[in-house]
């Protein structure tokens, strides 16, 4: 289930290829519950290098380990910086351990 928005400031999204152009929907400027934590945060799809979440790349060790604890991306939404830093040391230390065994 998607995190609740508590208020939005929306701008269409086209994506134009080969002078195609397709109607992605909309992003926004939205407060919303990180579904991991409870915390709540401003996501910013609306001006992405402006979001809480913005230079933190998850890798697919990642996700795998996020899927693996019930989490999945199209029913979620978006997670605090927080979480997602959380989850990197948590990845990363495992794998650390797996390597150390």
């Amino acid at each position: 289930m998607p995190a609740s928005k508590k208020y939005s400031d929306k701008k269409s999204v086209k994506y134009s290829d080969n002078n195609d152009s397709i109607e992605i929907g909309e992003i926004s400027i939205a407060e919303i519950e990180c579904p991991r934590c409870g915390s709540v945060f401003t996501c910013n799809t609306a001006d992405i290098k402006q979001c809480q979440c913005w230079g933190v790349g998850l890798k697919e060790d990642d996700f795998a380990y996020l899927k693996g604890q019930g989490f999945r991306a199209e029913q979620t939404g978006c997670l605090c910086r927080d979480c997602l830093l959380q989850i990197q040391k948590e990845v990363a230390g495992n794998a650390d351990n797996a390597r150390n065994s």
